[in-house]
């Protein structure tokens, strides 16, 4: 059974980390598995929305140290910031990722859901960046006050102890926290009503949202016009007002 499992349904694909004897753990060859999702994702026009999450009892537990003790990594094979990192953030990737996360989200694990969009939890799910434990420093540690405050930030690197969903809800780290028997329905709600918006706009938006991130405010409106202008433009936005009007879903033609 492959290490990544990519299925599609409808509009949605649905991306599994599927090592659960291992807590999928991340290993090389998930790593290159991931890189490959993306792509797929990123290039199927038929695929508006992703759902990344985990087999077993765990959606990541980081990466996979026993893999790094044998001696087949090296600290520029990093899986953070090598030429091709795991991330979905690196590959131009605009349609939205929701992460269903449950036990373990550690270290890699956390990386991978905090460059989801939408984040769901379980209710046993526990976030953490506990790198230090084996003396590895916390690779996400540049990145992680742009989503924990500070102080969180620096206990869970510092002392390698995970926080609870429900701490991770109140910090706002994730939109929902459901029991886990429900968990795959809830984030597939979720991309369902995200695939009845229009898929144009929806890029569109978060293309803007995440280039123009470290911008000055004229820079970004620039990238606004530039994005937002053909999307204004398209048929789906002429076919959306026509179906509003006639009180009717929209038929999206990426176009």
């Amino acid at each position: 059974m492959s290490e990544v499992v990519f299925e599609r349904e409808g509009h949605i694909a649905f991306i599994t980390l599927n090592r659960p004897e291992n807590l999928n753990a991340i290993n090389r060859r998930m790593g290159d598995l991931l890189i490959k999702a993306w792509h797929d994702l990123r290039d199927d026009k038929e695929l508006w929305v992703g759902i990344v999450t985990g087999s077993g009892k765990s959606f990541c537990a980081g990466a996979d140290v026993k893999e790094m003790e044998r001696g087949r990594w090296k600290f520029s094979d990093s899986l953070l910031f090598g030429d091709q990192p795991i991330g979905p953030g690196n590959y131009k990737l605009w349609k939205p990722l929701i992460a269903a996360t449950q036990g373990h989200v550690n270290g890699a694990g956390l990386w991978l859901a905090l460059q989801c969009d939408i984040r769901i939890a379980s209710d046993d799910a526990l976030f953490g960046a506990g790198e230090s434990r084996w003396n590895i420093p916390a690779l996400i540690a540049p990145f992680l006050s742009d989503y924990f405050p500070r102080g969180v930030a620096a206990e869970l690197m510092y002392t390698a102890k995970p926080i609870t969903s429900q701490r991770a809800y109140e910090l706002g780290i994730v939109n929902r926290v459901v029991p886990k028997d429900q968990l795959m329905a809830e984030a597939t709600k979720i991309a369902e009503s995200i695939c009845d918006c229009g898929p144009l706009a929806v890029w569109a938006s978060k293309e803007m949202s995440l280039r123009a991130h470290a911008m000055d405010f004229h820079s970004a409106l620039a990238l606004v016009e530039h994005i937002a202008t053909p999307v204004w433009n398209s048929q789906d936005s002429i076919e959306a007002k026509q179906a509003f009007v006639e009180k009717r879903k929209p038929k999206w033609q990426l176009e």
